[in-house]
């Protein structure tokens, strides 16, 4: 990883095998962070930072910091929830030392000794559980619209991909940390995967298939952009 300066802005690049396009974020500290494949010249990357400084310097500072304690703003479906940590003792009663729960809008998290270990081990359960309960129900459903069969998905732990696909295999996965985002760029997401199972690459047939049954698909791919450049997912469990 490279520091480097452009137009005042100091960004640190990230040179990366199989990238096609730059890609820039910023991280859990405030840094701008740009990705680019190997071949890109220097040249093109500053211009790339140039031509993005005024989203960059909008942003910078802008990702949260998170404390895993009660009171923390705990992102979830394209909204905050309100982390309470409550105190869980292990008694007879009690297997697990930590567990959640979702109450009166908040994400309620037992942990023994307010463990923040424990915590982000729940906040992550969250996290798997409401990826994998969307997938449960809208893997199926377009995968009958699209025609093909989809015996095997799940979720991962990417956090640099919002979903990945093997077409031979008939499988495909999205990130535990799509729970961040609103229901419809999940859903979204579902549907980009697996309509690689019927048409590989993306080129202007992959497009127009998605199209077909997403009408408004320019406009949630621009906003799950925006997230994506945001780093929300970046500084989470």
């Amino acid at each position: 990883m490279q520091r480097r300066e452009c137009n005042g802005i100091t960004y640190f690049l990230n040179r990366r095998k199989g990238l096609r396009n730059l890609r820039v974020h910023i991280d859990s500290q405030g840094r701008v962070m740009v990705s680019a494949p190997y071949y890109v010249p220097f040249s093109k990357v500053d211009g790339f930072v140039a031509a993005n400084s005024q989203w960059i310097v909008q942003h910078v500072g802008l990702v949260p910091v998170h404390t895993y304690e009660t009171g923390d703003m705990i992102p979830l479906l394209g909204g905050v929830k309100a982390l309470e940590v409550v105190d869980r003792p292990l008694t007879k009663g009690t297997r697990k030392m930590s567990q959640y729960s979702i109450d009166s809008g908040k994400i309620i998290v037992y942990a023994k000794n307010r463990d923040i270990g424990l915590v982000k081990k729940e906040i992550k359960k969250l996290y798997v559980d409401t990826v994998s309960k969307i997938l449960a129900s809208r893997v199926d459903y377009w995968a009958y619209e699209i025609g093909v069969e989809v015996p095997i998905y799940g979720v991962n732990n990417a956090k640099s991909k919002w979903g990945v696909c093997y077409p031979t295999q008939n499988r495909l996965y999205l990130s535990y940390m799509c729970a961040v985002l609103p229901y419809e760029l999940i859903d979204m997401t579902v549907l980009h995967e697996v309509c690689h199972l019927k048409v590989h690459g993306h080129g202007q047939p992959f497009w127009t298939l998605i199209k077909e049954h997403m009408p408004d698909l320019d406009e949630r791919k621009a906003r799950l952009r925006e997230i994506s450049k945001t780093g929300v997912n970046l500084n989470l469990v």
